[in-house]
């Protein structure tokens, strides 16, 4: 099931980059919510700020949200990629069965999809306009 240009050396070096991706997205993701609870701290009451201070406040909990989904994604994918090494399924994609070219993987080890499948599977997963 694993696309048989991948040898195993490849897939070793592969698997070792998915961790440290993993484990830097985690120190990312724990350093926002640290963040979060300095701001809730900082805070306080809302009625001893001005609508600056507030309108600061809204714009970095809209900001940390969005880094927090795209980092949670992308976390969710690395993730994936390692069960599809453990699977012995890395470098097929999960929609359509495909290989996914070796470049992709070397230039983003989390690709858990082909170029085509990625693009169908972003639009349709976005809300319409």
């Amino acid at each position: 099931m694993a696309d048989q240009n991948l040898d195993k050396s490849f897939i070793e070096d592969q698997k070792r980059r998915l961790l440290e991706i993993k484990a830097e997205l985690e120190r990312i993701r724990e350093g926002l919510d640290e963040d979060q609870q300095d701001r809730a701290e900082d805070e306080g009451d809302f009625t001893e700020h001005d609508s600056g201070d507030l309108g600061q406040s809204m714009f970095s909990r809209e900001m940390d949200a969005t880094i927090e989904g795209q980092v949670g994604r992308r976390l969710e994918d690395v993730e994936r990629a390692l069960e599809k090494i453990e699977e012995g399924s890395y470098g097929v994609c999960d929609d359509t069965g495909d290989e996914i070219p070796k470049g992709r993987l070397e230039a983003v080890p989390e690709a858990i999809r082909t170029v085509e499948a990625q693009q169908t599977f972003e639009r349709e997963r976005r809300p319409p306009a």
